[in-house]
This record gives structure tokens, C-alpha cells and sequence, in this order.
């Protein structure tokens, strides 16, 4: 696919004072800052027109052109990884993916990956057309089970994107959080990565805007916290959990576990942002509907109530 044939991303008036590359990784989903930089590097993004280096200091009245192409981790090994096919036709999959296992290469993390399993099992992947990494239209986090709708072909990736993008994709949640709750809630808290630590994210005035429901499913008895509506960590509230469904109508990075956190329910396992011991992140994508990416009929597939999950509401 020639260069010119990719549609252009768009970006007016960006954040003065930070570093291009850092800027585009916040606003480009599901692409690492290496990839960003080798656009940058290879004259795919240019600032008013002109090509400027990845650690150029926006001023804040730029016109940034992205052009999007294929993402070199295209190059990344083949490997054996575990995932469930819960479904496939020509042009997509939905697979189920395992807590643990992270959705592409980043950082130190480059073997054992979604995408490596993904161009074991379907070869045809390693010669992508596409936009970015192989298949990929979102990611979950490592910890995070669960759907995920995979596109086997350019086209079809390109309409998954575009529904993710106009926010049409409705996806659910399965969550154990800590604390009884007992009444179903609107989150409505922007969302802004942290300055020094790159991995972490908090709720804060100024972050991207970021939308969550969630609502209770069933609770699991212990002391009730004696402040319902900002409970601390205590040792007595450990041992209530309350199983909840969520739906996000926006995808932040972290975006449930930072919310569950802000409102004093953190998910269970999830030691980053305040949750008790677990066995893992208790956090589940249980269902996710879209339209088909050629008849446009709307699809809506659901997974089975993860076995780990009902091993520990049962302790």
C-alpha cells in the first residue's frame, strides 16, 4: 500500500511545551513511542508542513500531519502463544485473551506476546497491509482477560478502527473491586498519564475525558466500611468484594482501574492504584458489539465467566 493512499490524522493547536513524539503517543491509540518516532524519522509526520525531529518542542499553533503506515513490530517473531478463537470469518477474529500475557511488543516486554501468537497461528499476517501493528484495532492491559476483536484484513481493520474512534464499539467489563457496593454509578473524571512515571495514570483536571458505568452484579459479606462513599483500606474492608459490570464509553489507558480507584473501590489485585492482594487483576472484558466490517450488521459476542473468578469470590 502506497503512502499516499493512507488517510492523514490531523492534529490543530496541540499541548505548548511538550516533546512531538510525546504528544503523538497520547493522541495515536495502540502505538508504541518507537513507532512513533520511526514515522517521525521516515518524514510520515511533519509540523506545518515541514519534517522536524522526534524531540521538537511544540509551541502550541501547529498543524501536525500523521501519515500512518505500517508498523516495523510487523517484523517481530512468530511464536507460540496461548489464546481462544471464540470466533472467525474472512475478515476478522474474536479471540479471548489470558491474563498475563501482553497484546504487542513494548518496552522490555518483546517475546510471548498476542501479536507474535497471532502471526503463528495466521500467517498471512506477517505480510500486512494495513495500518500498524498486524490485526490489532485495541489492546487490553497484560492483567486483563478477555475479548478482543482482531481484524484479519486491511480493510476490515480500518472499519473496526474508525468505529473505535466514533466511539460505536460498546464493550463490558467483569470486575471485582474491593468494598460493598450497592448502588450503580456514572464516572465521569478525566484521565492524564503521569509526568514521572510513564506507566502510571491518575484522575486529573486537566487529563483526557474519560467515561465509566458501572453497576453492581453481587456483593460478598464482610464489615461494611463505616464511609460508604470514601472507604479506606482496612483491614475489615478486605474482606468485602463486590463482582461489578462496567461499561467505558471511553478507552483510556487504565481507565477502569484508575476510576474504581478515584472513587475509593479499587479492583482487587491490581497493587499499582491501591487494590488488595490477589491472584491477579481482577478485571474481565466479558462482552463486545460492533458492526460487520462488510455488511454492517451489528455483532455482539460475550465470553464465559472466567473460572479464576469464581474460584476466589467463593474465599
Amino acid at each position: 500500500m502506497k503512502n499516499d493512499t493512507i488517510p492523514l490524522k490531523r492534529f490543530i493547536n496541540p499541548r505548548k511545551g511538550m516533546r512531538l513524539d510525546t504528544f503523538l503517543q497520547s493522541k495515536i491509540k495502540d502505538h508504541s513511542r518507537s513507532f512513533i518516532q520511526f514515522l517521525i524519522k521516515t518524514g510520515n509526520i511533519k509540523v506545518n508542513g515541514k519534517i522536524e525531529k522526534k524531540n521538537y518542542i511544540l509551541k502550541g499553533s501547529e498543524e501536525i500531519a500523521v501519515n500512518l503506515i505500517a508498523d516495523p513490530a510487523t517484523n517481530v517473531k512468530a511464536e507460540k502463544v496461548n489464546f481462544k478463537v471464540i470466533h472467525e470469518e474472512e475478515s476478522f477474529l474474536i479471540i479471548s485473551k489470558p491474563s498475563g500475557i501482553i497484546t504487542h511488543p513494548a518496552g522490555r516486554s518483546s517475546s510471548g506476546t498476542l501479536l507474535q501468537g497471532l502471526l503463528f497461528k495466521y500467517p498471512q499476517l506477517n505480510d500486512w497491509k494495513g495500518l500498524g501493528k498486524p490485526g490489532l484495532v485495541h489492546r487490553l492491559d497484560k492483567e486483563t482477560s478477555g475479548l478482543m476483536i482482531v481484524a484479519k484484513t486491511a480493510p476490515a481493520q480500518k472499519i473496526i478502527m474508525k468505529q473505535f474512534a466514533d466511539r460505536t464499539v460498546a464493550k463490558h467489563y467483569l470486575a471485582i473491586c474491593a468494598g460493598k457496593v450497592s448502588w450503580s454509578q456514572f464516572i465521569d473524571a478525566p484521565i492524564k498519564r503521569n509526568d514521572f512515571n510513564r506507566t502510571s495514570f491518575s484522575v486529573e483536571a486537566d487529563g483526557r475525558n474519560a467515561k465509566t458505568y458501572m453497576r453492581p452484579v453481587a456483593g460478598f459479606p464482610g464489615e461494611a466500611p463505616r464511609n460508604p462513599a470514601r472507604p479506606g483500606l482496612s483491614r475489615d474492608w478486605l474482606q468485602d468484594k463486590t463482582l461489578l459490570l462496567i461499561k467505558i464509553f471511553t478507552g483510556r489507558t487504565h481507565q477502569i482501574r484508575v476510576h474504581l480507584s478515584h472513587i475509593g473501590y479499587p479492583v482487587l489485585g491490581d497493587i499499582k492504584y491501591g487494590g488488595p492482594d490477589a491472584p491477579r487483576i481482577m478485571l474481565h472484558s466479558y462482552s463486545i458489539s460492533f458492526n460487520h466490517p462488510e455488511s454492517g450488521r451489528r455483532l455482539y459476542f460475550k465470553t464465559d465467566f472466567p473460572e479464576n473468578f469464581s474460584d476466589f469470590l467463593k474465599h
